[in-house]
């Protein structure tokens, strides 16, 4: 048995068995997403995904260290800084889904992780490249920093907004692993293996695909490890400092991202317009309107998946094509101003149907 299909299926496996023995501790600790006015799955669910996943990976870091493959599996310490980062998002992830902490220790927490990345694993976001069509846009340090951080923190928190159906951000994240290696080329290392095979196993656990599994959520933890590691992922291959390889420009990373960004700043800028706050939680996701529309879960799920494909391949098509950048940049801008439409469209019929249902 080759050494890839070993850790995989170590990964699939043991990520199965955490969700089973996390499970039954979560229930007797609390750790556990209760129905209410926005949540309105059946019963408690154990928020033992996320942990589940980052423990698979560390133990398989533990029993393999580092291997050929992604960058951050490859480069030396950078697997173990990212260990680290992830780790402290993920405790900070669970102790905010066991009680609930305050917005500002959330983000004070995941500046901080970013604030690792970037020093830990010397990254940059300094050459944009030539996004207007009028050269090179090139960051000076003291603006590459912050604007690193930000994107960092960005990614991290439209993963966590678009985690609210069953099954929607591990399909994203499976999609956007599975898209990073043919942008790149890079082989599946020891961290995209077992990120994706782990996924796979809480799908089953997630779906209720295998009744000895109970249902897990990935929880805050896990939906911001899922931004934290394509936001890693993406920052080592678009900066040659990491991998001494610029293996894709900017531009393209934005088409991995894709759906998640457009999530995020869709339903940011509607909040706005509608006079509420841009970081109050409700029901205006993506997710949700699928649920609005009617459709069901599985349905729903086929359609967000879709769409979270379509960005990807727009990306992958024009970079293939040897397309410039400044087009590739104004494409993705197009290409948000029509899914704006489509979404305002869509939530017009969403709460023309509501008001015509009728009361029983």
């Amino acid at each position: 048995m080759s050494e890839l299909l070993l850790q995989a299926g170590v990964a699939f496996l043991l990520t199965l068995l955490l969700l089973r023995v996390l499970s039954a501790i979560a229930h007797r600790v609390g750790l556990v997403d209760a129905p209410d006015h926005r949540k309105r799955h059946a019963g408690d669910v154990p928020l033992v995904g996320g942990l589940s996943i980052y423990l698979a990976l560390l133990l398989g870091a533990l029993l393999w260290g580092d291997t050929g493959g992604d960058s951050l599996s490859t480069y030396g310490r950078s697997l173990w800084i990212f260990l680290l980062a992830g780790g402290l998002l993920v405790l900070a992830g669970t102790i905010d889904d066991l009680r609930s902490v305050s917005v500002f220790s959330r983000i004070l927490t995941e500046v901080l992780v970013a604030l690792l990345i970037i020093e830990g694993l010397e990254l940059r976001a300094e050459n944009l490249g030539d996004l207007l069509g009028t050269g090179p846009i090139v960051l000076q340090g003291w603006i590459a920093y912050p604007f690193t951080v930000i994107c960092i923190f960005g990614v991290i928190n439209a993963y966590n907004m678009l985690d609210g159906m069953d099954g929607v951000l591990g399909v994203i994240t499976l999609i956007t692993l599975f898209s990073f290696h043919l942008f790149t080329g890079t082989a599946p290392g020891l961290v995209t293996i077992f990120i994706g095979m782990a996924l796979l196993a809480f799908l089953v656990s997630n779906l209720g695909l295998w009744p000895a599994v109970p249902k897990t959520f990935l929880g805050d933890a896990g939906s911001k490890l899922m931004g934290l590691i394509v936001v890693s992922l993406i920052l080592t291959v678009a900066d040659a400092d990491v991998a001494g390889l610029k293996a894709i420009e900017p531009v393209t990373a934005l088409y991995l991202v894709g759906l998640p960004l457009y999530d995020m700043t869709f339903t940011t800028l509607r909040r706005v317009l509608r006079g509420h706050s841009p970081i109050r939680s409700d029901r205006s996701h993506i997710h949700h309107l699928t649920q609005a529309l009617g459709l069901s879960e599985r349905r729903g799920l086929l359609v967000i998946g879709t769409l979270g494909l379509a960005s990807p391949l727009m990306g992958l098509t024009l970079a293939r094509a040897e397309t410039g950048t400044p087009y590739q940049f104004f494409i993705f801008l197009g290409l948000f101003l029509l899914y704006c439409i489509l979404m305002q469209q869509a939530w017009v019929v969403a709460e023309r149907q509501r008001r015509e249902r009728p009361m029983c």
